[in-house]
């Protein structure tokens, strides 16, 4: 399929393109606010996550099933060379992030745009389910302290 624009007003298009505020983040917002969290959008930090929930060490991500390749390998790729580069790029800076945010302590949930928009109590589940606090064992010899995490 030809584009209907020029190359430059394609540019200039996809430029308008905005990172906060979109439609799958307020909706985001809308579900914390529901689940009564208290969070910051968009907060100064490593890997530019969308929400922090500070108190509990959780962060999350809103990504958009195109810009970062859901189903990628699975699908049709772009016709040009340059959104396949930007996509996969996108694909493994998401990972790197993910990686590092967790080593440093955080627990990461990424959301999908199509579950954001179409499967909401799939999201609210998973988010539900870190905010449980954690449940501590006793052992009767020693005692140590194991954490059972529910996923």
């Amino acid at each position: 399929m030809t584009d209907i624009f020029t190359p430059e007003k394609r540019s200039w298009v996809m430029s308008r393109i905005g990172g906060t505020n979109t439609k799958i983040d307020l909706k985001m917002r809308d579900l914390l606010t529901d689940l009564g969290c208290k969070f910051e959008m968009y907060p100064k930090m490593s890997g530019n996550p969308d929400f922090v929930l500070k108190r509990k060490k959780i962060i999350i991500f809103c990504d958009g099933d195109f810009w970062h390749g859901y189903k990628y390998h699975e699908k049709k790729k772009p016709s040009k060379k340059f959104w396949q580069d930007k996509i996969e790029r996108n694909m493994r800076r998401d990972q790197r992030n993910t990686r590092k945010l967790r080593r440093d302590g955080w627990s990461v949930l990424r959301f999908w745009e199509h579950d954001i928009e179409k499967n909401p109590e799939k999201c609210i589940r998973r988010i539900a389910s870190k905010l449980k606090p954690k449940k501590t064992v006793k052992t009767t010899n020693r005692r140590k302290t194991f954490h059972i995490h529910a996923n």
